[in-house]
């Protein structure tokens, strides 16, 4: 793979800049803006508290890259309901307030505002190892993020003959985040938990996913585990219906 990364990324790194980087993105704020929503949870006050800019600021530099087509904002699905706002909130939930998260709308921009925007200056001198450094170190955590995003397409594929899926993505409340919610046409809601980890995931998991749920006023008709190194025996050999397990064979779907 370095050889690769070294061919196609670095050693071509001045001509892809001026592609990735159109003229508004060389403004300080701009560029502030997109490295703290490549490494950062993406909820918007969050990004611009990271980057150290005002709301003001923060909002202007993020009008000027959806513009051009680098960000956008995927909304929080949390109950907005009037009876969820009457209820009496405790002390620590007070100053809470629903946030949108910025995304960014191709993942390679993502990908280049982690790990090489931040090495410019060492990869135009031709020094390499900050950033191979970095990428080594950091890759699991990178790809644990695109392997939600494919968890989101792959249960999209699973129920499209029995029950399309309609709204997928992300979802956070007040209480808690969770890597997938999806809901389908007959109002059936799929709760579920990715993890892109080196050991298989045991029932432990399940038990904190329905506990995450019952906190934050879910009732998922599903539930949903999507691991990169497979289940655990237990797991494995359920029958329970209502419980969905994906390995990294079952996204194969995606290619077909």
């Amino acid at each position: 793979m370095t050889a690769s990364v070294k061919a196609n990324l670095l050693e071509r790194h001045s001509f892809l800049k001026t592609k990735i980087l159109p003229p508004p993105s060389f403004e300080k704020n701009n560029l502030r803006l997109l490295r703290e929503t490549a490494v950062s949870d993406g909820k918007m006050i969050n990004v611009f508290r990271r980057a150290r800019l005002s709301r003001s600021e923060g909002h202007g530099a993020y009008d000027a890259l959806s513009r051009i087509g680098m960000l956008y904002k995927e909304y929080s699905r949390e109950n907005t309901s009037e009876t969820a706002t009457r209820t009496k909130k405790r002390k620590e939930e007070r100053g809470y307030f629903i946030q949108a998260k910025i995304k960014f709308v191709h993942p390679f921009h993502r990908f280049w505002f982690t790990f090489i925007e931040p090495h410019t200056k060492e990869i135009e001198k031709g020094d390499f190892e900050p950033f191979l450094e970095d990428l080594e170190a950091s890759l699991d955590r990178y790809v644990s993020f695109t392997f939600e995003d494919l968890s989101n397409a792959l249960i999209k594929r699973a129920f499209e003959t029995m029950d399309p899926v309609f709204e997928e993505g992300n979802y956070w409340d007040r209480h808690n985040e969770f890597d997938l919610m999806a809901k389908t046409r007959a109002d059936r809601m799929i709760v579920g938990e990715c993890k892109w980890k080196g050991h298989k995931v045991c029932k432990s998991l399940v038990s904190k996913l329905k506990s995450k749920c019952e906190r934050s006023g879910l009732k998922p008709d599903y539930l949903a585990l999507f691991s990169k190194s497979g289940f655990s025996k237990e797991l494995e050999s359920s029958d329970d219906p209502k419980l969905l397990c994906f390995d990294l064979e079952d996204f194969e779907r995606l290619l077909a």
